[in-house]
């Protein structure tokens, strides 16, 4: 079994994180059943999908085709 981290965010989500990959996984890259050996709470900091985006200053110099709009 590989070993994960599990981890959860101010938003509420759960993320799961490889530490230590078996060797089963190694050899054949299927996974196998997770083994959480640590837990990690992020209390002040929301997940990836959560968190704001940001985009960079000459973003808004660039011409799309698409109709998304950026905001600042």
């Amino acid at each position: 079994m590989c070993d994960y981290t599990q981890r959860e965010y101010s938003c509420g989500h759960f993320r799961w994180i490889a530490s230590k990959w078996c060797r089963d996984y190694t050899m054949t890259h299927k996974r196998c059943e997770p083994n959480v050996t640590h837990f990690e709470f992020k209390s002040k900091e929301p997940c990836g999908e959560c968190k704001p985006k940001e985009y960079p200053a000459w973003e808004n110099m660039i011409k799309r085709s698409s109709k998304q709009a950026y905001t600042y």
